[in-house]
């Protein structure tokens, strides 16, 4: 089903609904279902947020509707389950000029009547323009958080992170552990093959450290050919083995332009999380155990010693 709306047409494609002409909870409610449609266009505009949307227009809808669970889906984005699904179900596909929403789902214990889908289907062509402005809010603040190059999350992405995994090992009373990558001589790729050969070594080295990791870890492009990664629930001695299992990969890597093959190696230096720490002072231990290994002839792991033995 189609809906023309000012700025657009929304369909709703009714995937699955089970329809019965006994219980009308519109008409018996018609004074409250009146009120939310008069108020509920201004209160889904109050956020950009998709959790704070949906949960919104569950608030707002489930006293009219008497749904029982609300489901949402959107692959790779966000997925919310309210509760227990139940037998009697209606689920729609979402779309916005062509362009794919989400799958929502209301359940309940008792069957969904025409008028029931009706109110819910005029509910809905509420809620897809401030899904859409949502989904596109989400996107922006990931684009903004990204490198364009690597596709690694950038130095942004890094800080916002780090501030969030020292949280989780604080509460958790687990290890966190900092690496920092610096291509070695990465001028010199430039100055002798060219700003688009350094280019190619920055993404082929992005990738060999993605497939070095684990699912749970994260690797940043912090800034030029500098790279952070953060090691969750890792102390630094497992931390080492993963800094070398990535020093030894760069290595390996021949690169090539589409011209001509070339290599080249990386130091890193590690540093783990300490008490009270603070995260801009676990950077720059790790950073300076970089320095160290730079400094000590490169292509080498440096571990930076605790807070306690410096």
């Amino acid at each position: 089903m189609e809906h023309q709306l000012h700025s657009g047409t929304a369909k709703l494609t009714l995937v699955e609904g089970g329809r019965h002409t006994e219980i009308n909870y519109g008409k018996a409610n018609s004074k409250a279902t009146a009120k939310v449609f008069a108020r509920l266009p201004s209160i889904l505009q109050t956020t950009l947020m998709l959790e704070e949307l949906l949960a919104l227009f569950q608030e707002q809808t489930q006293p009219i509707l008497a749904f029982d669970s609300f489901h949402f889906l959107h692959q790779g984005v966000y997925q919310v389950d309210s509760d227990t699904a139940h037998h009697h179900r209606c689920h729609y596909k979402l779309e916005m000029n062509g362009t794919y929403l989400g799958d929502l789902t209301l359940t309940r214990r008792h069957k969904f009547s025409d008028s029931d889908i009706k109110l819910l289907e005029d509910l809905l062509c509420l809620l897809v323009y401030p899904i859409r402005n949502c989904l596109l809010y989400r996107q922006a603040l990931s684009s903004a958080l990204k490198d364009n190059l690597t596709g690694l999350g950038n130095r942004s992405a890094y800080e916002a992170n780090l501030t969030r995994e020292i949280d989780i090992a604080r509460r958790h009373q687990t290890p966190l552990s900092l690496l920092v990558m610096d291509i070695d001589n990465f001028k010199n790729i430039n100055d002798s093959y060219g700003h688009n050969s350094g280019d190619r070594a920055l993404k082929v080295v992005a990738g060999t450290v993605v497939q070095a990791l684990r699912l749970s870890d994260a690797c940043y492009r912090f800034g030029g050919e500098e790279f952070t990664i953060l090691l969750g629930n890792t102390d630094i001695k497992a931390a080492r083995l993963v800094a070398e299992r990535i020093r030894i990969a760069v290595s390996q890597i021949l690169c090539n332009d589409g011209k001509q093959n070339f290599s080249f190696t990386a130091s890193l230096g590690i540093a783990q999380l300490h008490q009270r720490e603070q995260g801009y002072h676990l950077f720059e231990r790790a950073d300076m155990a970089l320095y160290q290994a730079k400094q000590t002839g490169r292509n080498l792991t440096v571990c930076a010693p605790s807070p306690a033995q410096v």
